[in-house]
């Protein structure tokens, strides 16, 4: 009878709870190579759903790159691009896609192929039921002055989660999906927190 009452609570408890899916993100400047080092944790299956989006990228430019025609200035610098892209990493494609860096507080998404391209894929290391991706970001300047970090941050990693997921009152559960940035290099870290409803946060860098 205690078992069937402790179940039944269990079961009334996850049903009123927040569905909850977040990620964590380091971010360090390194002003001699000027790029952003991330390290970045998911969970193994956010790490596949990323994956399988990824692939299906690269198939949609494959497909493209077989069907350029060679003779065409323009399929030609198109195939130039495509062929590029198709040796990107999955998980630059991942990251072309989901996280967009800028130096203004709109920090519109970025198209995903160029995007991606400006990150760097370094590795990755399991850790229970999450993942760290490690990658660098190339931060590129129209001139001579020093390059300086980018200002905002946009992760749209759950998006589209948080409008399909119902929540018990009907309203969409936005804030349960979290996106935690942490800035490294500070005496105690700064971190900015993204959710779907404010999907851009600013980046707070030492001086």
């Amino acid at each position: 009878m205690i078992a069937l009452v402790t179940c039944s609570w269990l079961l009334l408890g996850g049903m009123l709870l927040h569905p909850t899916q977040e990620t964590l993100c380091e971010l360090q400047w390194n002003p001699e190579t000027e790029r952003i080092e991330i390290a970045f944790r998911l969970t193994l299956g956010d790490e596949e759903r990323l994956l399988k989006e990824a692939e299906s990228t690269l198939t949609k430019l494959r497909a493209r790159h077989s069907a350029s025609d060679p003779k065409s200035e323009v399929d030609s610098q198109s195939a130039a691009e495509g062929k590029a892209a198709l040796q990107r990493k999955p998980q630059q494609l991942a990251f072309g896609r989901h996280m967009t860096f800028a130096n203004d507080d709109a920090c519109l998404p970025a198209a995903t192929v160029a995007n991606a391209a400006k990150y760097r894929w370094v590795g990755r290391r399991e850790e229970g039921i999450h993942v760290w991706w490690f990658a660098e970001y190339m931060v590129g300047s129209d001139d001579a002055s020093e390059i300086k970090p980018p200002s905002h941050v946009r992760c749209d990693l759950f998006v589209d989660r948080a409008q399909n997921t119902v929540h018990p009152s009907g309203h969409g559960p936005h804030d349960a999906f979290q996106n935690t940035f942490v800035i490294l290099g500070h005496p105690v870290p700064v971190s900015a927190v993204i959710t779907p409803r404010d999907p851009v946060a600013e980046l707070k860098w030492p001086d």
